[in-house]
């Protein structure tokens, strides 16, 4: 229940906002779609609409407009880019179809109904992780911290895996107070445009950069998602004595890791590691898709059915 709290608080607030935004627009939208006043609904249409571009489209936009600033682009960087080219280019063939043919625009609002819903479902979830930033517990001396991997530039742990390596290497520094046994695992295999796993990048990294003891490092090599980091960990938090867990990983990965943790059935705190701010919407935005990709065939069920209603919808127009 609580990690399901921020999703709930979220997807409350954008709602109300979308029917806040929509009584605002219940007027101008009458004219500029030429529909009866009575139809609300188109007002609700737009305001979902400028809700997700807004929030999933400018951050897409964001994040293209820093891909040359990021340590590697992969194609998941490229798709983010695409879509918020597209959402922009969406919103100003309705804006401008709007001009000359309402009944073209309203066309396109409807077809386009899956892809609204999908960006109100993605600012709701950029609520969800700010919320479950700003509730977050307090960090209990930990006897093992778990680090997730990231990316590498080279050799070398990359600036968001850096941040990352050492917000755990200060947890255990500061649990070792009362856990002289703390340990460190770090999780992350080889992926396929990389030279060598994840994991001995880390443990290199705080062996001679941050002083920490070799012995005291578990390395876990064959993850190469999030679920299998926990996973694939859990020889190395079987132990009582290695209680409790802390796992570090990014701030916007945070709250999809809490889940994850949950549904894995592994007891333990999600700590947070500051990300570079000029990152975050993109970050958000493949968290999002992330979300998706695990949910896929419930997404993809949920897109049909809207764009089967939004088809009727279309039809039924004058």
């Amino acid at each position: 229940m609580r990690a399901l709290r921020p999703a709930l608080w979220a997807t409350g607030i954008v709602v109300a906002f979308a029917f806040l935004l929509t009584r605002v627009l219940r007027r101008p939208i009458t004219v500029w779609l030429d529909v009866p006043m009575v139809q609300g609904g188109w007002a609700l249409l737009v305001a979902a609409a400028l809700v997700a571009t807004i929030g999933l489209g400018g951050a897409s936009l964001w994040h293209a407009a820093v891909l040359t600033r990021l340590v590697r682009v992969r194609r998941i960087d490229l798709l983010i880019a695409l879509l918020g080219g597209g959402m922009l280019l969406l919103a100003i063939a309705i804006v401008v179809a709007a001009g000359s043919d309402a009944a073209l625009a309203r066309t396109l609002l409807l077809l386009a109904l899956p892809l609204w819903v999908g960006g109100c479902a993605a600012a709701a979830l950029a609520l969800a992780i700010l919320i479950h930033l700003r509730r977050g517990r307090s960090v209990p001396a930990a006897g093992t911290v778990l680090i997730l991997g990231a990316g590498l530039r080279g050799r070398e742990v990359g600036p968001l895996l850096r941040t990352r390596v050492e917000r755990g290497a200060e947890l255990w520094r500061r649990s070792l107070a009362a856990r002289p046994d703390a340990r460190i695992v770090v999780a992350g295999g080889q992926g396929p445009d990389e030279v060598r796993t994840e994991a001995s990048a880390m443990a290199e990294h705080l062996i001679r950069r941050l002083g920490v003891a070799a012995g005291a490092i578990d390395l876990e090599e064959a993850s190469t998602t999030t679920r299998e980091n926990l996973e694939l960990s859990r020889p190395f938090l079987a132990a009582p004595a290695r209680a409790p867990l802390a796992v570090v990983t990014s701030e916007y990965h945070a709250y999809r890791t809490a889940w994850l943790l949950v549904r894995t059935g592994i007891d333990g705190t999600v700590v947070g590691a500051r990300t570079r701010r000029s990152y975050l919407p993109g970050a958000v935005v493949r968290e999002a898709l992330a979300v998706a990709a695990e949910h896929r065939w419930w997404c993809i069920g949920a897109a049909a059915v809207l764009w089967v209603l939004a088809a009727w919808a279309v039809v039924q127009q004058p």
